[in-house]
Protein backbone atom coordinates (compact mmCIF):
# COMPACT_ATOMS: atom_id res chain seq x y z
CA UNK A 1 0.00 0.00 0.00
CA UNK A 2 1.41 3.21 -1.00
CA UNK A 3 1.98 6.20 1.16
CA UNK A 4 -1.44 9.01 2.04
CA UNK A 5 0.79 11.71 0.09
CA UNK A 6 1.44 9.42 -2.81
CA UNK A 7 -1.90 8.65 -3.13
CA UNK A 8 -2.95 12.02 -2.75
CA UNK A 9 -0.87 13.12 -5.51
CA UNK A 10 -1.57 10.71 -7.82
CA UNK A 11 -5.04 11.85 -8.17
CA UNK A 12 -4.17 15.21 -9.50
CA UNK A 13 -1.24 13.67 -11.70
CA UNK A 14 -1.76 10.06 -12.82
CA UNK A 15 -5.08 10.67 -12.65
CA UNK A 16 -5.67 14.32 -12.98
CA UNK A 17 -7.70 13.89 -16.79
CA UNK A 18 -9.45 10.43 -15.73
CA UNK A 19 -10.78 11.81 -11.98
CA UNK A 20 -9.63 14.65 -11.27
CA UNK A 21 -11.06 16.69 -13.96
CA UNK A 22 -14.63 14.81 -14.72
CA UNK A 23 -14.87 15.71 -10.67
CA UNK A 24 -14.66 19.07 -11.06
CA UNK A 25 -16.60 19.08 -14.28
CA UNK A 26 -19.45 17.63 -12.99
CA UNK A 27 -19.06 20.41 -9.99
CA UNK A 28 -19.01 22.97 -12.17
CA UNK A 29 -21.37 21.99 -14.90
CA UNK A 30 -24.33 20.66 -12.46
CA UNK A 31 -23.49 23.59 -9.48
CA UNK A 32 -23.46 21.26 -7.09
CA UNK A 33 -21.52 23.45 -4.52
CA UNK A 34 -22.33 26.56 -3.20
CA UNK A 35 -19.87 28.98 -1.22
CA UNK A 36 -21.01 28.13 2.35
CA UNK A 37 -22.18 24.87 1.68
CA UNK A 38 -21.34 22.28 4.70
CA UNK A 39 -21.72 18.82 2.99
CA UNK A 40 -21.58 15.58 4.69
CA UNK A 41 -19.47 13.31 2.18
CA UNK A 42 -21.06 10.10 3.18
CA UNK A 43 -18.60 7.05 3.33
CA UNK A 44 -19.60 2.98 2.98
CA UNK A 45 -16.15 1.97 3.26
CA UNK A 46 -16.35 0.84 -0.59
CA UNK A 47 -13.69 2.05 -3.17
CA UNK A 48 -16.15 5.14 -4.48
CA UNK A 49 -17.02 6.51 -1.14
CA UNK A 50 -13.52 6.31 -0.28
CA UNK A 51 -12.05 8.21 -3.50
CA UNK A 52 -14.78 10.77 -2.84
CA UNK A 53 -13.52 11.67 0.14
CA UNK A 54 -9.99 12.05 -0.98
CA UNK A 55 -11.35 14.36 -3.83
CA UNK A 56 -13.31 16.56 -1.63
CA UNK A 57 -10.03 16.86 0.69
CA UNK A 58 -7.98 18.07 -2.48
CA UNK A 59 -10.83 20.30 -3.66
CA UNK A 60 -10.64 22.13 0.06
CA UNK A 61 -6.83 22.63 -0.70
CA UNK A 62 -7.07 23.68 -4.61
CA UNK A 63 -10.49 24.57 -5.53
CA UNK A 64 -12.42 27.91 -5.96
CA UNK A 65 -15.61 27.40 -3.49
CA UNK A 66 -15.67 28.47 0.40
CA UNK A 67 -17.34 25.24 2.00
CA UNK A 68 -16.99 22.79 5.10
CA UNK A 69 -17.16 19.21 5.15
CA UNK A 70 -17.49 16.61 7.00
CA UNK A 71 -16.95 13.02 6.43
CA UNK A 72 -19.92 10.87 7.82
CA UNK A 73 -20.17 6.77 8.51
CA UNK A 74 -22.81 4.74 9.39
CA UNK A 75 -22.80 1.99 10.87
CA UNK A 76 -25.87 -0.20 10.31
CA UNK A 77 -24.48 -3.29 12.04
CA UNK A 78 -21.73 -4.36 10.07
CA UNK A 79 -19.27 -7.25 11.77
CA UNK A 80 -16.38 -6.65 13.29
CA UNK A 81 -13.60 -6.91 10.16
CA UNK A 82 -15.84 -4.58 7.82
CA UNK A 83 -16.25 -2.42 10.48
CA UNK A 84 -12.51 -2.51 11.34
CA UNK A 85 -11.66 -2.20 7.75
CA UNK A 86 -13.30 1.40 6.94
CA UNK A 87 -11.55 2.54 9.75
CA UNK A 88 -7.88 1.29 8.95
CA UNK A 89 -8.74 2.90 5.13
CA UNK A 90 -9.63 5.98 6.70
CA UNK A 91 -6.52 6.04 9.35
CA UNK A 92 -4.49 5.42 6.08
CA UNK A 93 -5.94 7.87 3.75
CA UNK A 94 -6.08 10.71 6.30
CA UNK A 95 -9.65 11.02 6.18
CA UNK A 96 -11.16 12.05 9.36
CA UNK A 97 -14.77 10.02 9.65
CA UNK A 98 -17.45 10.92 12.06
CA UNK A 99 -19.13 7.33 12.50
CA UNK A 100 -22.09 7.01 13.79
CA UNK A 101 -24.54 3.72 14.72
CA UNK A 102 -27.95 2.04 13.52
CA UNK A 103 -29.62 -1.17 13.61
CA UNK A 104 -30.65 -0.65 9.90
CA UNK A 105 -29.43 -4.03 8.80
CA UNK A 106 -31.09 -6.01 11.62
CA UNK A 107 -34.59 -4.31 10.97
CA UNK A 108 -34.34 -5.20 7.13
CA UNK A 109 -32.74 -8.86 7.84
CA UNK A 110 -36.34 -10.60 7.76
CA UNK A 111 -37.79 -8.64 5.09
CA UNK A 112 -38.38 -10.94 2.52
CA UNK A 113 -39.05 -8.47 -0.53
CA UNK A 114 -36.85 -6.14 -2.04
CA UNK A 115 -34.39 -5.86 1.36
CA UNK A 116 -31.69 -3.56 -0.39
CA UNK A 117 -34.62 -1.18 -1.70
CA UNK A 118 -35.76 -0.80 2.11
CA UNK A 119 -32.39 -1.17 2.92
CA UNK A 120 -31.15 1.81 0.66
CA UNK A 121 -34.14 3.98 1.71
CA UNK A 122 -33.68 3.72 5.60
CA UNK A 123 -29.59 4.19 5.17
CA UNK A 124 -30.40 7.52 3.45
CA UNK A 125 -32.26 8.78 5.63
CA UNK A 126 -30.62 8.49 8.40
CA UNK A 127 -27.80 9.89 6.80
CA UNK A 128 -29.86 13.01 6.20
CA UNK A 129 -30.98 13.46 9.74
CA UNK A 130 -27.51 13.25 11.02
CA UNK A 131 -26.29 15.64 8.31
CA UNK A 132 -28.72 17.99 9.66
CA UNK A 133 -27.85 17.47 12.88
CA UNK A 134 -24.56 18.75 12.63
CA UNK A 135 -25.79 21.63 10.28
CA UNK A 136 -25.13 20.38 6.63
CA UNK A 137 -27.12 21.44 3.73
CA UNK A 138 -25.78 18.91 1.78
CA UNK A 139 -25.23 15.02 1.62
CA UNK A 140 -22.90 13.80 -1.17
CA UNK A 141 -22.61 10.26 -2.53
CA UNK A 142 -20.46 8.62 -4.57
CA UNK A 143 -22.69 7.43 -7.13
CA UNK A 144 -20.59 7.40 -10.46
CA UNK A 145 -20.98 7.31 -14.51
CA UNK A 146 -21.65 3.91 -14.90
CA UNK A 147 -24.08 3.63 -12.17
CA UNK A 148 -25.90 6.75 -13.99
CA UNK A 149 -26.05 4.60 -17.96
CA UNK A 150 -26.80 1.43 -15.62
CA UNK A 151 -29.80 2.84 -14.30
CA UNK A 152 -31.17 4.39 -17.31
CA UNK A 153 -31.45 1.02 -18.97
CA UNK A 154 -32.71 -0.68 -16.11
CA UNK A 155 -35.47 2.08 -16.04
CA UNK A 156 -36.48 1.53 -19.85
CA UNK A 157 -36.08 -2.27 -19.83
CA UNK A 158 -37.18 -3.59 -16.79
CA UNK A 159 -39.29 -0.77 -15.77
CA UNK A 160 -40.57 0.99 -18.84
CA UNK A 161 -39.67 4.43 -17.73
CA UNK A 162 -37.32 6.56 -19.55
CA UNK A 163 -35.25 8.40 -16.33
CA UNK A 164 -31.74 8.73 -15.01
CA UNK A 165 -30.16 9.36 -11.52
CA UNK A 166 -29.73 13.37 -11.30
CA UNK A 167 -26.63 14.94 -10.04
CA UNK A 168 -28.40 16.46 -7.33
CA UNK A 169 -31.77 16.32 -6.03
CA UNK A 170 -34.05 18.44 -3.15
CA UNK A 171 -34.95 16.14 -0.50
CA UNK A 172 -38.77 15.73 0.12
CA UNK A 173 -38.22 14.67 3.49
CA UNK A 174 -35.96 16.69 4.31
CA UNK A 175 -36.15 20.39 4.35
CA UNK A 176 -33.45 22.52 2.77
CA UNK A 177 -30.91 19.43 2.22
CA UNK A 178 -30.28 18.44 -0.99
CA UNK A 179 -28.10 15.26 -2.51
CA UNK A 180 -25.44 15.64 -4.91
CA UNK A 181 -23.45 13.30 -6.94
CA UNK A 182 -19.51 14.71 -7.67
CA UNK A 183 -18.35 11.55 -9.51
CA UNK A 184 -21.40 11.64 -11.71
CA UNK A 185 -18.98 11.99 -15.05
CA UNK A 186 -16.11 9.53 -13.71
CA UNK A 187 -15.93 5.85 -15.04
CA UNK A 188 -16.18 2.86 -12.79
CA UNK A 189 -12.63 1.26 -14.56
CA UNK A 190 -10.63 4.57 -13.64
CA UNK A 191 -12.03 4.45 -9.94
CA UNK A 192 -10.69 1.07 -9.52
CA UNK A 193 -7.35 1.56 -11.58
CA UNK A 194 -6.74 4.18 -9.40
CA UNK A 195 -7.43 1.62 -6.10
CA UNK A 196 -4.95 -0.64 -7.93
CA UNK A 197 -2.39 1.58 -8.34
CA UNK A 198 -2.11 2.32 -4.80
CA UNK A 199 -2.71 -1.06 -3.46
CA UNK A 200 -5.75 -0.17 -1.96
CA UNK A 201 -8.29 -2.91 -0.68
CA UNK A 202 -11.47 -1.59 0.38
CA UNK A 203 -15.20 -3.37 0.94
CA UNK A 204 -16.71 -4.76 -2.14
CA UNK A 205 -20.16 -5.18 0.00
CA UNK A 206 -20.74 -5.17 3.85
CA UNK A 207 -24.34 -6.51 4.00
CA UNK A 208 -25.47 -9.42 6.06
CA UNK A 209 -27.49 -10.64 3.52
CA UNK A 210 -25.38 -10.74 0.61
CA UNK A 211 -22.60 -12.61 3.16
CA UNK A 212 -24.76 -15.03 4.02
CA UNK A 213 -26.14 -15.67 0.38
CA UNK A 214 -22.51 -15.64 -1.01
CA UNK A 215 -21.84 -18.34 1.93
CA UNK A 216 -24.37 -20.50 0.80
CA UNK A 217 -23.40 -20.72 -2.44
CA UNK A 218 -19.51 -21.13 -1.63
CA UNK A 219 -20.94 -24.31 0.35
CA UNK A 220 -22.58 -25.32 -2.76
CA UNK A 221 -20.16 -24.18 -5.51
CA UNK A 222 -16.78 -24.40 -3.57
CA UNK A 223 -14.44 -21.44 -4.17
CA UNK A 224 -15.63 -20.66 -7.64
CA UNK A 225 -16.04 -17.05 -7.39
CA UNK A 226 -17.74 -16.83 -10.78
CA UNK A 227 -20.83 -19.07 -9.03
CA UNK A 228 -21.36 -17.18 -6.23
CA UNK A 229 -21.08 -13.10 -8.10
CA UNK A 230 -24.41 -11.93 -7.79
CA UNK A 231 -26.85 -12.21 -10.55
CA UNK A 232 -28.73 -9.27 -9.79
CA UNK A 233 -30.43 -6.69 -12.61
CA UNK A 234 -27.64 -4.25 -12.44
CA UNK A 235 -24.85 -7.48 -13.33
CA UNK A 236 -26.99 -8.11 -16.26
CA UNK A 237 -27.17 -4.59 -17.36
CA UNK A 238 -23.60 -3.90 -16.84
CA UNK A 239 -23.03 -7.33 -18.86
CA UNK A 240 -25.46 -5.80 -21.63
CA UNK A 241 -23.82 -2.79 -21.83
CA UNK A 242 -20.20 -4.55 -22.57
CA UNK A 243 -21.41 -6.55 -25.08
CA UNK A 244 -22.84 -3.22 -26.81
CA UNK A 245 -19.24 -1.65 -26.37
CA UNK A 246 -17.84 -4.11 -28.47
CA UNK A 247 -19.94 -3.09 -31.45
CA UNK A 248 -19.95 0.40 -31.05
CA UNK A 249 -17.29 2.15 -28.45
CA UNK A 250 -19.24 4.69 -27.86
CA UNK A 251 -21.91 3.20 -26.53
CA UNK A 252 -21.75 4.16 -22.66
CA UNK A 253 -21.81 8.31 -23.69
CA UNK A 254 -24.42 7.74 -26.18
CA UNK A 255 -26.57 6.23 -23.29
CA UNK A 256 -25.56 9.17 -20.97
CA UNK A 257 -26.14 12.11 -23.71
CA UNK A 258 -29.75 10.50 -24.76
CA UNK A 259 -31.06 12.05 -21.25
CA UNK A 260 -29.64 15.54 -21.89
CA UNK A 261 -30.97 15.65 -25.25
CA UNK A 262 -34.59 14.71 -24.83
CA UNK A 263 -37.42 16.22 -27.43
CA UNK A 264 -40.35 16.80 -26.14
CA UNK A 265 -41.71 16.95 -29.47
CA UNK A 266 -41.40 13.86 -30.22
CA UNK A 267 -42.31 12.17 -26.78
CA UNK A 268 -45.65 10.53 -26.56
CA UNK A 269 -46.19 11.33 -22.91
CA UNK A 270 -44.32 12.54 -20.26
CA UNK A 271 -44.52 13.41 -16.57
CA UNK A 272 -43.90 16.67 -14.66
CA UNK A 273 -44.32 17.11 -10.82
CA UNK A 274 -46.35 14.02 -11.04
CA UNK A 275 -48.92 15.19 -14.02
CA UNK A 276 -48.88 13.30 -17.08
CA UNK A 277 -48.76 15.23 -20.23
CA UNK A 278 -49.36 13.86 -23.23
CA UNK A 279 -48.78 14.94 -27.11
CA UNK A 280 -52.67 14.99 -27.92
CA UNK A 281 -53.18 17.38 -24.92
CA UNK A 282 -51.65 20.13 -27.48
CA UNK A 283 -51.58 18.89 -30.68
CA UNK A 284 -54.10 21.10 -32.19
CA UNK A 285 -53.16 24.29 -30.01
CA UNK A 286 -50.43 25.24 -32.77
CA UNK A 287 -47.45 26.68 -31.23
CA UNK A 288 -48.42 26.96 -27.17
CA UNK A 289 -46.66 28.12 -24.02
CA UNK A 290 -46.20 25.46 -21.25
CA UNK A 291 -45.06 27.06 -18.11
CA UNK A 292 -44.24 23.78 -15.56
CA UNK A 293 -47.78 22.68 -14.29
CA UNK A 294 -49.85 23.19 -17.46
CA UNK A 295 -50.50 24.42 -21.14
CA UNK A 296 -51.76 28.08 -21.31
CA UNK A 297 -51.96 30.01 -24.56
CA UNK A 298 -50.06 31.46 -26.87
CA UNK A 299 -49.11 34.90 -26.13
CA UNK A 300 -47.08 37.70 -28.55
CA UNK A 301 -45.06 40.80 -27.86
CA UNK A 302 -46.56 42.66 -24.30
CA UNK A 303 -48.88 39.67 -23.52
CA UNK A 304 -45.65 37.27 -23.12
CA UNK A 305 -43.91 40.17 -20.95
CA UNK A 306 -47.21 40.53 -19.08
CA UNK A 307 -47.15 36.71 -17.88
CA UNK A 308 -43.42 36.50 -17.66
CA UNK A 309 -43.97 39.41 -14.59
CA UNK A 310 -47.22 37.56 -13.20
CA UNK A 311 -45.45 34.16 -12.93
CA UNK A 312 -42.59 35.79 -11.10
CA UNK A 313 -44.51 37.58 -9.01
CA UNK A 314 -45.95 34.02 -7.99
CA UNK A 315 -42.56 33.31 -7.48
CA UNK A 316 -41.47 35.63 -5.24
CA UNK A 317 -40.11 35.59 -1.55
CA UNK A 318 -40.87 38.67 0.55
CA UNK A 319 -38.36 38.12 2.85
CA UNK A 320 -35.85 37.50 0.08
CA UNK A 321 -36.53 40.64 -1.75
CA UNK A 322 -36.07 43.01 1.36
CA UNK A 323 -32.42 41.03 2.30
CA UNK A 324 -31.83 41.32 -1.75
CA UNK A 325 -32.60 44.65 -1.90
CA UNK A 326 -29.89 45.57 0.87
CA UNK A 327 -27.32 44.22 -0.85
CA UNK A 328 -27.82 46.16 -3.80
CA UNK A 329 -29.00 50.00 -2.71
CA UNK A 330 -28.36 51.22 -6.25
CA UNK A 331 -31.44 49.29 -7.46
CA UNK A 332 -34.94 50.88 -6.80
CA UNK A 333 -36.46 48.07 -4.02
CA UNK A 334 -39.80 48.18 -6.30
CA UNK A 335 -37.59 47.13 -8.92
CA UNK A 336 -36.94 44.06 -7.48
CA UNK A 337 -39.88 41.20 -7.89
CA UNK A 338 -37.48 38.70 -5.01
CA UNK A 339 -37.09 35.70 -6.93
CA UNK A 340 -34.74 33.44 -5.32
CA UNK A 341 -32.12 32.44 -7.46
CA UNK A 342 -32.72 28.73 -7.93
CA UNK A 343 -36.36 28.77 -8.99
CA UNK A 344 -35.65 32.03 -11.19
CA UNK A 345 -33.05 29.34 -12.73
CA UNK A 346 -36.28 26.85 -13.08
CA UNK A 347 -38.15 29.43 -14.66
CA UNK A 348 -35.49 29.97 -17.06
CA UNK A 349 -35.51 26.20 -17.68
CA UNK A 350 -39.53 26.15 -19.05
CA UNK A 351 -39.34 29.21 -20.43
CA UNK A 352 -36.10 28.43 -22.72
CA UNK A 353 -38.32 25.23 -24.46
CA UNK A 354 -40.26 28.00 -26.21
CA UNK A 355 -37.89 29.42 -28.54
CA UNK A 356 -40.25 32.05 -30.22
CA UNK A 357 -41.72 33.44 -26.75
CA UNK A 358 -37.75 33.82 -25.62
CA UNK A 359 -36.50 35.86 -29.03
CA UNK A 360 -39.77 38.36 -28.21
CA UNK A 361 -38.89 38.78 -24.43
CA UNK A 362 -35.07 39.27 -25.11
CA UNK A 363 -35.86 42.01 -27.62
CA UNK A 364 -38.06 43.55 -24.64
CA UNK A 365 -34.92 45.52 -23.33
CA UNK A 366 -34.27 47.50 -20.95
CA UNK A 367 -36.45 44.96 -18.75
CA UNK A 368 -38.61 46.41 -15.83
CA UNK A 369 -36.95 44.29 -13.30
CA UNK A 370 -33.88 43.57 -12.22
CA UNK A 371 -35.23 39.70 -11.61
CA UNK A 372 -36.15 39.99 -15.63
CA UNK A 373 -32.52 40.87 -16.25
CA UNK A 374 -31.79 37.56 -14.39
CA UNK A 375 -33.86 35.54 -16.37
CA UNK A 376 -32.35 37.18 -19.62
CA UNK A 377 -28.73 36.27 -18.34
CA UNK A 378 -29.76 32.70 -17.43
CA UNK A 379 -31.37 32.05 -20.99
CA UNK A 380 -28.82 33.60 -22.45
CA UNK A 381 -26.69 30.99 -20.96
CA UNK A 382 -28.82 27.85 -22.56
CA UNK A 383 -27.29 29.16 -25.70
CA UNK A 384 -25.11 26.06 -27.57
CA UNK A 385 -23.55 28.10 -30.27
CA UNK A 386 -20.39 30.04 -29.09
CA UNK A 387 -21.16 33.70 -31.45
CA UNK A 388 -24.52 33.50 -30.89
CA UNK A 389 -24.32 34.08 -26.74
CA UNK A 390 -21.47 36.33 -27.47
CA UNK A 391 -24.08 38.47 -30.00
CA UNK A 392 -26.24 38.32 -27.44
CA UNK A 393 -24.09 39.03 -24.58
CA UNK A 394 -23.40 42.46 -25.85
CA UNK A 395 -26.68 43.48 -26.59
CA UNK A 396 -27.16 42.20 -22.46
CA UNK A 397 -24.19 44.13 -20.92
CA UNK A 398 -25.11 47.23 -22.38
CA UNK A 399 -28.21 47.12 -20.23
CA UNK A 400 -26.82 45.52 -16.66
CA UNK A 401 -26.65 47.98 -14.10
CA UNK A 402 -25.76 46.39 -10.64
CA UNK A 403 -23.26 43.53 -10.43
CA UNK A 404 -25.27 40.72 -9.18
CA UNK A 405 -26.82 40.46 -12.75
CA UNK A 406 -23.92 40.81 -14.25
CA UNK A 407 -22.00 38.00 -12.58
CA UNK A 408 -24.83 35.29 -12.38
CA UNK A 409 -24.95 35.33 -16.23
CA UNK A 410 -22.72 32.57 -16.49
CA UNK A 411 -22.83 30.72 -20.30
CA UNK A 412 -20.99 26.92 -20.29
CA UNK A 413 -20.08 27.33 -24.07
CA UNK A 414 -17.80 30.04 -23.18
CA UNK A 415 -15.94 28.11 -20.86
CA UNK A 416 -15.61 25.61 -23.85
CA UNK A 417 -14.44 27.44 -26.53
CA UNK A 418 -11.83 29.74 -24.44
CA UNK A 419 -9.02 30.70 -27.51
CA UNK A 420 -12.27 32.72 -29.37
CA UNK A 421 -13.26 33.45 -26.03
CA UNK A 422 -9.88 35.78 -25.34
CA UNK A 423 -10.69 38.64 -28.03
CA UNK A 424 -13.83 39.59 -26.63
CA UNK A 425 -12.69 39.08 -23.27
CA UNK A 426 -10.10 42.27 -24.21
CA UNK A 427 -12.69 43.91 -26.27
CA UNK A 428 -14.94 43.96 -22.88
CA UNK A 429 -12.21 45.11 -20.79
CA UNK A 430 -10.63 48.09 -22.96
CA UNK A 431 -14.37 49.29 -23.97
CA UNK A 432 -14.22 51.31 -20.74
CA UNK A 433 -17.97 50.64 -19.75
CA UNK A 434 -18.40 49.49 -16.32
CA UNK A 435 -19.96 46.06 -16.63
CA UNK A 436 -18.37 45.16 -19.83
CA UNK A 437 -15.06 45.51 -17.90
CA UNK A 438 -16.48 43.78 -15.24
CA UNK A 439 -17.38 40.64 -17.07
CA UNK A 440 -14.54 40.58 -18.79
CA UNK A 441 -12.50 40.50 -15.77
CA UNK A 442 -15.03 37.83 -13.74
CA UNK A 443 -14.26 35.79 -17.22
CA UNK A 444 -10.82 35.79 -16.86
CA UNK A 445 -11.00 35.06 -13.29
CA UNK A 446 -13.41 32.16 -13.96
CA UNK A 447 -11.53 30.47 -17.11
CA UNK A 448 -7.75 32.08 -16.78
CA UNK A 449 -6.27 30.92 -13.38
CA UNK A 450 -6.13 27.30 -13.94
CA UNK A 451 -5.30 25.18 -16.69
CA UNK A 452 -5.24 27.78 -19.12
CA UNK A 453 -3.55 30.34 -16.93
CA UNK A 454 -0.71 32.64 -18.02
CA UNK A 455 0.60 35.58 -16.30
CA UNK A 456 -0.33 37.91 -19.22
CA UNK A 457 -3.43 37.79 -18.05
CA UNK A 458 -2.68 39.25 -14.92
CA UNK A 459 -1.19 42.22 -16.71
CA UNK A 460 -4.47 42.63 -18.61
CA UNK A 461 -6.73 43.21 -14.67
CA UNK A 462 -3.50 45.26 -13.25
CA UNK A 463 -3.99 47.21 -16.37
CA UNK A 464 -7.29 48.32 -15.95
CA UNK A 465 -7.70 52.11 -14.11
CA UNK A 466 -11.13 52.93 -13.25
CA UNK A 467 -12.93 55.14 -10.79
CA UNK A 468 -15.78 52.54 -10.94
CA UNK A 469 -16.13 50.76 -7.34
CA UNK A 470 -17.60 47.67 -8.97
CA UNK A 471 -14.73 47.77 -11.38
CA UNK A 472 -12.45 48.23 -8.98
CA UNK A 473 -13.95 45.42 -6.59
CA UNK A 474 -13.59 42.95 -9.26
CA UNK A 475 -10.07 43.67 -9.72
CA UNK A 476 -9.41 43.22 -5.93
CA UNK A 477 -11.92 39.88 -6.27
CA UNK A 478 -9.54 38.75 -9.55
CA UNK A 479 -6.00 39.19 -7.19
CA UNK A 480 -7.38 37.38 -4.03
CA UNK A 481 -8.32 34.59 -6.39
CA UNK A 482 -5.43 34.51 -7.94
CA UNK A 483 -3.44 34.53 -4.45
CA UNK A 484 -5.12 31.34 -3.75
CA UNK A 485 -4.50 29.48 -7.42
CA UNK A 486 -1.60 30.95 -9.08
CA UNK A 487 0.32 32.64 -5.67
CA UNK A 488 3.93 32.97 -6.84
CA UNK A 489 2.69 35.58 -9.57
CA UNK A 490 -0.27 37.06 -7.55
CA UNK A 491 2.16 38.36 -5.25
CA UNK A 492 4.68 39.99 -7.21
CA UNK A 493 1.74 42.61 -7.82
CA UNK A 494 1.53 43.14 -4.60
CA UNK A 495 4.78 43.64 -3.46
CA UNK A 496 5.53 46.00 -7.01
CA UNK A 497 2.24 47.85 -6.01
CA UNK A 498 1.18 47.49 -9.42
CA UNK A 499 -2.69 48.26 -8.31
CA UNK A 500 -4.43 51.41 -7.22
CA UNK A 501 -3.84 51.43 -3.21
CA UNK A 502 -7.78 50.49 -2.66
CA UNK A 503 -7.56 47.35 -4.87
CA UNK A 504 -4.11 46.45 -3.64
CA UNK A 505 -5.69 46.74 0.58
CA UNK A 506 -9.30 45.34 -0.31
CA UNK A 507 -7.28 42.09 -2.56
CA UNK A 508 -5.12 41.51 1.05
CA UNK A 509 -8.54 42.27 2.69
CA UNK A 510 -10.21 39.59 0.46
CA UNK A 511 -7.42 37.23 0.68
CA UNK A 512 -7.57 37.48 4.14
CA UNK A 513 -11.04 36.34 4.47
CA UNK A 514 -10.81 33.29 2.51
CA UNK A 515 -10.33 29.87 3.97
CA UNK A 516 -8.28 28.78 0.92
CA UNK A 517 -5.10 30.58 1.79
CA UNK A 518 -2.98 29.44 4.82
CA UNK A 519 -2.74 31.29 8.33
CA UNK A 520 1.19 31.72 7.80
CA UNK A 521 0.69 33.30 4.12
CA UNK A 522 -2.50 35.67 5.35
CA UNK A 523 0.12 36.91 7.47
CA UNK A 524 2.46 37.74 5.22
CA UNK A 525 0.00 39.13 3.15
CA UNK A 526 -1.19 41.65 6.27
CA UNK A 527 2.53 43.27 5.88
CA UNK A 528 1.89 44.20 2.52
CA UNK A 529 -0.61 46.76 2.99
CA UNK A 530 -0.68 50.35 2.00
CA UNK A 531 -1.42 54.11 3.15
Amino acid sequence: MKTTKDIELSIIKKFKKKIWRPFTKAINEYELIEDGDKIAVCISGGKDSMLMAKLFQELERHGKKNFDVVFLSMDPGYNESNRLRIEDNAKHLNVPIQFFESDIFDAVSTVEDSPCYLCARMRRGHLYNRAKELGCNKIALGHHFDDVIETILMGMLYSGQFQTMMPKLHSTNFEGMELIRPMYLIRENDIIHWANYNELEFLRCACRFTEQIEEERREQSGDNISDIESSSKRKEIKELIASLHKVNPFVEKNIFRSVENVSLNTIIAYKEDGVTHHFLDTYHDGDSLFYGSGISQRFDGQDIIDKVHNDLRELADEKYKEFHSSLMPEIDKDKIIGVRTPELRKYATQFAKHEKDVKTFKEHLPHEYYDEMNLHGFLIEKNKDFDTCINELDVFLEYVDNWATCDCTNPKILGKCKDKLVPHIDRWISSGKTYYVRYGMKLLMTHFLDEDYSIDYMYKVAEVKSDEYYVNMMIAWYFATALAKQYDDAVTFLIDERLSVWCHNKTIQKAVESNRIDKETKAYLRTLKRK
